[in-house]
C-alpha cells in the first residue's frame, strides 16, 4: 500500500506543480470557444469494493481500502451514494492521502443502489461504531437530515461534497467547481456542437437521479444559458430530461430510447460520468450522428472525444477533491473550523480555503473551476484519471 500511495502521491504533487491546484491559483482551458473552464490534474486509480459494517483494515493493491493508523487516532469516512464510481473511487484516494499524511484512519463506505435509504443505513453503522468524522455524497438534499442531524448531535463532523445536502445537515459542504459554470459550460458545448448561436438543433439531457441536488442544479444551470440567450438558441429544441440514476443500465436504457424516440436529436448532455459513458457507447452501436458533452473521466471519454462521437467532457480534479473533503471535515472534527463564513479549512499541499456563503443558505470552500477536455489536450489527460 505505502509503494501505491507514494506513487500516487508522486504523480499529483508533480502535476500539481506543473497546472497548480490550490484555490488562489488556476491556468486556461485547451479547447473550442468561449467556455471559461480551466486545467488541472490528478492520478488514476484501480476500481475496488467495501462493505459498510466492515472493521478498518488495511490492504496492500486495493485502493478503496480502510487505512487503520491506530486505534486511538481519529476516524473520518467517505460515504459515496455509489460504490463502484470510477470518479467516487480517485476522491477516496485523496481523502486518504489527506488522511494519512495527518495519521487519522479513514473508510471509504456505500452501496450498489445509489438511494437515500442505503445512505441512512449506512451512516446509522458508522455512528454506531463512533467514528469522528463523515464526508457524504448525498444521495438526497432532504431525506438524509434526520441521520445526519443525529450524527452532529453525537459530536461527529459532517461535511457534505460532490451532492450537497440541506444546510440543516451539515456543517460545511465542498464545492468542486461553480455549479452555474459547469451547468451553463455544457449548454454551450451543446450550441457549438450544433452550429453556434441560430443554428436548429435538438438537444437531450440524461441526468442521474432526480433526487440528486447537484445535477438538478446543473441542470437549471443549462436551462438558465438557454433563457438569458433567446436568439442564440431561438432554433433549438431541449427535450425533457431524463433520468438514468447514475446507474449504468438504466443511462444506457435512456439514451437508446431518446435516440430511437428523436432520430434527428444533436446533442445529448449528460451531467454525470456514468451517463456520459452509457450515451457515447448507444450512440457508437446505433450508428447515431448525435454527439455527446456533459460530465466525464478522460480516461474513460478518451476514445470517444479521439473519434468525434464525444464533442468534449468537463470535470474537476477529482483527487484533489477528495483531498479537501478529508481536509475539511479534520477542520472541522479538530475544531479549526466550525463551518461559519470567515473561517479557515487548512488542506496540507492544497493550502488555505477560505469558508464562503453557499446559495442554499448554508457554507462552502470551492475548490475551484471545471477542466474542459477536448481532443486537443484528452492526451495530456487520459492516462491521469
Amino acid at each position: 500500500m505505502k509503494k501505491i500511495l507514494a506513487l500516487t502521491l508522486a504523480l499529483c504533487m508533480l502535476f500539481t506543480s506543473m497546472v497548480g491546484c490550490s484555490s488562489g491559483s488556476d491556468t486556461t482551458a485547451a479547447g473550442t470557444g468561449s467556455n471559461t473552464s480551466t486545467e488541472a490534474g490528478t492520478t488514476q486509480p484501480d476500481t475496488g469494493d467495501a462493505e459498510a459494517s466492515e472493521e478498518p483494515t488495511e490492504t496492500n493493491d486495493d485502493p478503496t481500502a480502510d487505512l487503520q493508523v491506530s486505534e486511538d487516532a481519529l476516524t473520518y469516512v467517505m460515504v459515496s451514494k455509489t460504490l463502484s464510481d470510477p470518479v467516487f473511487i480517485d476522491m477516496y484516494i485523496g481523502f486518504r492521502e489527506f488522511c494519512e499524511s495527518i495519521g487519522a484512519n479513514c473508510m471509504y463506505r456505500g452501496s450498489d443502489e445509489p438511494t437515500a435509504e442505503k445512505e441512512i443505513e449506512i451512516i446509522t453503522q458508522l455512528m454506531a461504531q463512533g467514528v469522528d468524522g463523515l464526508a457524504v455524497i448525498a444521495a438526497d438534499f432532504d431525506a438524509l437530515e434526520p441521520v445526519l442531524t443525529q450524527a452532529m448531535g453525537q459530536g461527529i463532523a459532517v461535511v457534505t461534497f460532490d451532492s450537497a445536502a440541506n444546510p440543516d445537515s451539515r456543517q460545511l459542504h465542498v464545492e468542486q467547481a461553480s455549479i452555474d459554470l459547469v451547468g451553463r459550460d455544457q449548454m454551450k458545448s451543446a450550441l457549438e456542437i450544433i452550429g453556434g448561436p441560430g443554428a436548429e438543433g435538438t438537444v437531450g439531457i440524461l441526468s442521474a437521479q432526480p433526487e440528486s441536488q447537484l445535477h438538478a442544479d446543473w441542470c437549471n444551470a443549462m436551462l438558465k444559458e438557454v433563457e438569458d440567450n433567446p436568439e442564440d438558441f431561438a432554433n433549438v429544441t431541449v427535450l425533457p430530461i431524463a433520468y438514468g440514476d447514475d446507474l449504468p443500465d438504466k443511462s444506457t436504457t435512456e439514451a437508446q430510447a431518446m435516440l430511437q424516440n428523436y432520430p434527428d436529436i444533436d446533442v445529448i448532455i449528460s451531467p454525470t460520468t456514468v451517463g456520459i459513458l452509457s450515451a457515447a457507447k448507444v450512440i457508437q452501436d446505433m450508428g447515431s450522428e448525435c454527439k455527446v458533452t456533459g460530465v466525464g473521466l478522460p480516461s474513460e471519454m478518451a476514445p470517444y472525444i479521439e473519434s468525434g462521437i464525444c464533442y468534449d467532457c468537463y470535470l474537476w480534479n477529482p483527487y484533489d477533491q477528495g483531498y479537501l473533503a478529508a481536509a475539511s471535515v479534520n477542520s472541522i472534527s479538530t475544531g479549526e473550523s466550525t463551518g461559519a463564513v470567515g473561517d479557515t479549512v487548512t488542506a496540507g499541499r492544497l493550502g488555505e480555503y477560505t469558508v464562503e456563503e453557499y446559495y442554499d443558505g448554508g457554507t462552502q470552500v470551492l475548490l475551484g473551476d471545471p477542466i474542459r477536455f477536448t481532443k486537443e489536450n484528452i492526451g495530456e489527460y487520459k492516462d491521469l484519471f
